[in-house]
């Protein structure tokens, strides 16, 4: 019904909670992968770098010094 199979649209919300963590917390990246629901820090870290092209310490990085 809304276009993308049920893996996907997990896979968004969760990169997009990533996203809001990584920008108004100071937490861990392997903090934030699991209160983003990623038991394992690797899978998360590849996921976030194959939906942002860039890894989550780099997208910190990034939108912290702008």
């Amino acid at each position: 019904e809304i276009g993308v199979n049920f893996l996907s649209y997990l896979t968004n919300i969760r990169i997009e909670q990533a996203k809001k963590l990584l920008l108004s917390t100071d937490y861990a990246v392997a903090e934030i992968s699991e209160r983003s629901g990623y038991s394992d820090y690797r899978v998360f870290t590849k996921a976030f770098k194959k939906a942002e092209g860039v890894t989550p310490s780099q997208y910190r990085r990034t939108f912290l010094e702008e």
